[in-house]
């Protein structure tokens, strides 16, 4: 049965972050800081809504539906040939590939905010922290970078492998549906109530920050 599984702020957080992530990369390889910085302040906004939409947001968008506990993860993991239905969203492990790929990439945008080239460029709390400090959160902001480029590696092998048996990933994340054998509907729509602080928050966030650079 094919039914809407992904909301639209779902799949506008996770394209957002498949566009920002290699241009924060190109941008600081580029030396462009100012445009750096830029899409780390929009890639942060990104991650502050998807958080807010893990505890308000539509069934399968909220933690509490795709973090199962640690014993369904490892009998998932230790019979998943067996396993031929689709889920209804992320199955065991990959709920907690989402909170790992989430955690990785705060750790990315707050080492960010403290680090520094010691040439021209530095995170807007650079100056307030010590050059010890500092010095560790560069550090620390380019291994964060390697592991989400080994976690993205990870991702996309899942969605090889899923394709190769039959479960189209990709398609489900861009039209918002897929198939499932559970006959269940997700709650689609976006509750109003949360609407304007969401958009608020997210606004916030990007203008106060983003502004002052230009």
């Amino acid at each position: 049965m094919k039914v809407k599984i992904w909301d639209g702020m779902v799949r506008l957080f996770h394209w957002g972050t498949v566009l920002l992530l290699p241009l924060c990369w190109y941008t600081a390889d580029q030396g462009m800081m100012e445009w750096h910085m830029t899409c780390a302040y929009l890639l942060m906004s990104l991650l502050l809504m998807r958080v807010l939409w893990g505890f308000f947001g539509t069934t399968t968008a909220r933690f509490d539906h795709f973090l199962r506990r640690p014993g369904a993860v490892i009998h998932y993991l230790a019979h998943w040939r067996h396993h031929k239905r689709p889920y209804f969203g992320h199955n065991p492990a990959g709920g907690y590939m989402v909170l790992v790929m989430l955690l990785l990439l705060m750790a990315q945008v707050l080492t960010g905010l403290f680090a520094t080239d010691d040439i021209l460029a530095e995170g807007p709390l650079n100056p307030y922290v010590s050059g010890q400090l500092a010095s560790s959160m560069t550090s620390l902001h380019h291994l964060f970078f390697n592991l989400i480029l080994a976690s993205v590696a990870l991702h996309l092998t899942a969605i090889l492998f899923y394709r190769l048996n039959g479960v189209n990933l990709v398609e489900a994340m861009l039209t918002g549906y897929g198939f499932t054998a559970e006959g269940r509907r997700c709650n689609a729509r976006t509750p109003i109530r949360w609407l304007l602080p969401l958009t608020l928050t997210t606004s916030g966030v990007v203008f106060g920050l983003i502004l002052p650079l230009w």
